[in-house]
């Protein structure tokens, strides 16, 4: 196979060539790709991503959070303000332009200036909602800087857009400097080790083609295929690439060196070094891709961005296997021009003095190393740290705005978090907002939260109309003042009561007898005075007898005039104790039916409030109460319109009757005046006396006729009174009715006066209706209705480890907040920085956790494969483990210990143990691999010896693989040094103490064992 390879060799160069070519000129900008999509952090399924989904469908506007900082030390001025609301109204007449929406600030919303001006008046907000659609940031900001050139205050702009762009400027900027700092390192240490120029340019010539093809494929997958990208993509495919390639570059060429050194021709040379090296190389190549293949299985596409160094890894591969070949056969022993010395690679005095020792003393030496290791496996802690903001510090003006806020508002102002709830059902309803409200002071109550906004307290603020207590106390108002009415309804109809029991009703009767009595009288005195007119016109014979008789009728006719007088002063009497009575009678109805409507609503906020009472069903005030009210509604079911309606009618028919006798004793009266002048002129002159008896005769018919109308006024007054004869009979009842009315109030009273500090949620129906109550609906749920959020203000630092335990109790609340409410089945979730970090913080730690064993395995397998033995892969996962923990050990001390960090970063851990196990596992497959050369030798001797051979190969691979992460130093991110740290101790451990120490003394072990045994059993033999 390798014969083909090296007869193929111009043509198997000038495909790489054309493929390289290719891949570079049409390769997208991955750079541009990644400032556009951002990184993501976290897979869809998890909590916060599906909070942010939920919350996106209720924003009607899209894009990110972001704020204005104005700020000056001094305080900002008058002057300075005004400058400051100009720059301002520019922006907002340019927000299409600039794709700006909920653009909030003290100008506009004089309301919120309290929010956006810090107490110290040096500090100025200005929150806005950014869509930047296709739009690079740099040039957002760019034009955010011309809209504000002439404001005169230090301005800067933060928020997820520009922190999230500043982070990745920086960390791009420290790839592209550690990829420059690595080529250099590499070419230095290998004109250092092999002493020669063409062997490092023609190693990093062979992995440059290798690298540029593989990100010409990956950047292919990113555009086109939506591939994960992070900002470490790069960076880790340089460091894998450039630091493994050149280490198998440095195994085959020095195999290769070593190859001719024995005399054998170059394709002899070539195909041995790739029976022995290349076979090697392809089983450590094919660890690399077990374990970053393995990120398939990780839940965070961070992680999984890194499966692009299986791609690299294949490339390299390939290229190993093809392009290398090529440069062996063409440049031959001119690989190591100038070098004279055609030798391998020196012997390692320092392994073969080390094995040899830890093989002498494997008890002694495993003790050691288990006594150094162990502590850093028991003590290892996660501690992540997701705060981007510490790591920029204030090197850009995005972190040092956020800081600004931070020191000026409070660190949680910036980045709120958002409580999102989804239900099936609208939730612009009593039941779901007294949810809502309840999980509102829940999450208030949680140490961490500073301030809960949410559709029934927009403000942060319990508003009390919203409360049973706040509303009980206005019932208990109310229903004093009612119990006060009804005792003033019951006085009076107590007194009706007295008044119609007293009254007579029986005379009415008598009265209408003897009215027709008078008439019936007047008619026979008329007929008389028309006998006495016709015999005057007669003869006058008899005028004195006549004179005599109408004496004696004037005398009866004053007795007459002042009993009608008598009788109309006590009709008007009666006709005023009637009016009395009917007024108190018009006034108690109405109230008795307001009271009955009172009793209603009473009893529908009973209802409600035995809803919202866990204990209504136990409690024995809140039975008697529902239990009284329904008694007193009972008692007054008879009392209704209708039956009000009739009564008033007998009222009107009563009154029409004294007004019609009020009337007919009004001219009964006058009639009676008239006819006692017309006597005395007949006295005066019985000559006139006809004259004067025809009017008499004419005032006695309007009398008889007065007297006939007052009859028929009394019969309606009869039918009248007899209608209120039934009403009084039933005012005993009512007033009965009245006084339980009474004391049911004074119970209800006394039960809600208990209820005057209870803050069950329930809003009334005209508030849901309310336009200012819209507001807060419009501004805290979807146009639906069917989904709401709160927003919180934390404490914390958005990215602390406080911050992150103050969200896990935000959910747990919500969770217990929403079990067996009408919620229950309700989506949830919280949204926002802090949020995502803690579900990226569970979610790394769970990968992590799940990584770890499946790497080892895949390591042990093909350990293996390769050694065909059980413990010594066993023995060789142990040691990439425990080198691991070493690493991890020695960071945190570094970081949390001695700078006093809050965590390391957290992408180190994972890629830390992914490079340390990946890497590692080649320097002993390394090891190894030569160790199987010695088949004739004991297994002590064999790995003394391979450790000799093979020795300064690892070392020499070690250091160039530190070098190249220890580039990663000056790139000014945490990030980055702490991965550097991490894999440089890593590789220490591993090179100069697990594999030339513990390994050794492991394969040693046994039969140490055994030894010790024997010398026991023979001399218990010799003493026998």
């Amino acid at each position: 196979m390798m014969r083909k390879i090296i007869k193929a060799r111009w043509i198997i160069f000038s495909l790489w060539l054309i493929a390289t070519i290719v891949l570079t000129v049409i390769q997208p900008d991955i750079n541009a790709i990644l400032r556009h999509r951002g990184q993501q952090g976290l897979d869809k399924n998890s909590s916060s991503v599906i909070a942010d989904s939920i919350l996106s469908k209720m924003e009607v506007s899209k894009g990110n959070n972001n704020i204005i900082v104005f700020y000056d030390k001094d305080k900002i001025s008058d002057d300075e303000m005004k400058k400051i609301g100009d720059g301002v109204n520019a922006i907002r007449d340019s927000s299409s332009e600039l794709g700006l929406d909920k653009i909030m600030d003290p100008f506009s919303i004089p309301e919120a200036k309290s929010s956006l001006i810090s107490k110290d008046g040096t500090t100025l907000m200005v929150s806005f909602k950014l869509d930047k659609g296709s739009k690079e940031i740099d040039d957002v900001k760019k034009a955010f800087d011309s809209k504000l050139k002439d404001v005169g205050v230090e301005h800067y702009l933060t928020g997820e857009d520009f922190l999230g762009n500043d982070y990745l400027k920086a960390a791009l900027s420290g790839v592209e400097k550690s990829a420059a700092l690595t080529v250099i390192f590499i070419l230095i240490v290998l004109i250092i080790m092999f002493r020669a120029v063409v062997t490092p340019l023609v190693s990093l010539l062979a992995v440059a083609f290798s690298y540029l093809c593989s990100m010409g494929i990956a950047a292919q997958l990113i555009d086109k295929a939506n591939f994960p990208i992070t900002s470490l993509t790069q960076v880790l495919l340089v460091l894998i690439l450039f630091g493994i390639g050149t280490d198998y570059n440095i195994l085959l060429f020095n195999r290769f060196r070593e190859e001719l050194s024995q005399g054998c021709s170059i394709d002899d040379a070539i195909i041995n070094t790739y029976k022995t090296a290349g076979k090697t190389i392809a089983y450590s190549i094919l660890t690399v891709l077990i374990a970053f293949f393995s990120l398939i299985f990780s839940e965070s596409p961070i992680y999984k961005s890194g499966i692009v160094v299986v791609i690299g890894a294949a490339i390299l591969l390939l290229e190993i296997m093809t392009l290398t070949p090529f440069i062996m056969k063409v440049l031959g022993n001119k690989l190591f021009w100038p070098s004279k010395n055609a030798a391998g690679h020196k012997e390692s005095k320092m392994w073969h003095k080390i094995s040899s020792a830890s093989i002498k003393h494997p008890a002694i030496s495993v003790f050691i190393i288990a006594l150094i290791i162990i502590p850093t496996v028991y003590f290892n802690q996660q501690k992540l740290n997701f705060d981007t903001i510490k790591e920029l510090g204030d090197t850009q003006p995005s972190s040092k705005a956020f800081n600004i806020v931070a020191e000026h508002f409070g660190k949680g102002q910036a980045m709120p978090a958002n409580v999102v709830i989804e239900s099936t059902k609208a939730l612009d309803n009593n039941e779901a907002l007294s949810v809502i409200d309840n999980l509102t002071e829940r999450l208030k109550k949680i140490k961490g939260v500073h301030q809960v906004s949410s559709v029934t307290q927009p403000e942060g603020k319990q508003i009390d109309n919203f409360y049973i207590g706040s509303q009980v106390e206005t019932v208990t108002g109310g229903l004093s003042k009612t119990k006060d009415g009804v005792g003033q309804i019951y006085d009076g109809l107590k007194l009706a009561q007295d008044k119609l029991g007293t009254a007579d009703f029986s005379q009415v009767s008598k009265m209408i007898d003897g009215t027709a009595q008078l008439q019936n009288g007047m008619a026979s005195l008329t007929n008389g005075l028309k006998q006495i007119q016709s015999g005057l016109s007669g003869s006058s014979s008899n005028s004195e007898t006549i004179g005599n008789g109408i004496a004696a009728i004037e005398t009866n006719l004053s007795k007459m005039s002042s009993g009608v007088k008598l009788l109309s002063d006590n009709y008007k009497k009666m006709q005023a104790g009637f009016k009395e009575m009917g007024a108190h009678y018009q006034g108690s109805a109405q109230a008795l039916l307001g009271v009955k409507s009172t009793l209603s609503q009473m009893k529908s906020m009973v209802d409600t409030l035995g809803i919202n009472y866990s204990n209504s069903a136990s409690d024995p005030s809140y039975l008697g109460l529902k239990q009284t009210i329904d008694k007193l509604l009972e008692s007054l079911s008879q009392i209704t319109p209708e039956g009000i309606k009739a009564l008033n009618e007998n009222y009107n028919n009563a009154t029409l009757g004294f007004d019609t006798a009020n009337k007919s004793l009004s001219e009964i009266s006058s009639g009676l005046s008239q006819m006692a002048a017309g006597l005395k002129k007949l006295e005066g002159g019985l000559g006139k006396a006809s004259s004067g008896i025809g009017t008499i005769v004419t005032n006695m018919d309007n009398i008889t006729n007065g007297l006939g109308e007052m009859k028929s006024g009394q019969q309606q007054l009869v039918s009248g009174l007899n209608g209120f004869g039934t009403f009084g009979s039933k005012l005993s009842d009512v007033n009965k009715g009245l006084k339980q009315i009474s004391d049911g109030i004074g119970q209800t009273n006394g039960f809600l006066s208990q209820l005057n500090t209870n803050k069950t949620f329930y809003i009334p129906k005209e508030a849901l209706t309310d336009d200012g109550f819209k507001k807060s609906f419009d501004m805290f749920m979807s146009s639906d209705r069917t989904i709401t959020k709160m927003m919180i203000v934390l404490n914390d630092d958005p990215y602390s480890e406080e911050a992150l335990n103050t969200v896990k109790e935000i959910n747990e609340a919500l969770a217990t907040g929403l079990k067996g409410s009408v919620l229950s089945n309700a989506k949830y979730g919280v949204s926002g920085p802090s949020a995502m970090t803690g579900d990226m913080n569970d979610t790394l730690k769970r990968d992590l956790n799940r990584m770890i064993v499946i790497v080892l395995i895949g390591v042990f397998l093909v350990l293996l494969l390769v050694i065909r033995s059980l413990w010594i892969p066993v023995f060789i996962t142990a040691s990439l483990l425990g080198s691991y923990y070493a690493a991890m050990f020695v960071l945190n001390n570094v970081f949390l210990n001695m700078m006093g960090l809050d965590g390391v970063s957290s992408y180190v851990p994972f890629f830390s143990f992914i490079i340390i196990v990946a890497l590692g596992v080649d320097y002993s497959i390394f090891l190894m691999m030569r160790y199987k050369e010695y088949p004739h030798m004991s297994p002590t001797e064999a790995i003394v010896m391979a450790s000799k051979h093979i020795g300064g190969v690892v070392t020499s691979a070690a250091i160039i693989l530190g070098g190249t992460f220890a580039t990663l130093m000056p790139s000014g991110l945490t990030l980055l040094s702490q991965l550097a740290i991490a894999v440089i101790v890593g590789l220490i451990v591993l090179c100069f103490i697990m594999l030339p120490i513990f390994l050794p003394a492991m394969i040693a072990l046994p039969n140490a064992i055994k030894d010790i045994f024997s010398r026991n059993k023979a001399g218990l033999i010799l003493e026998e």
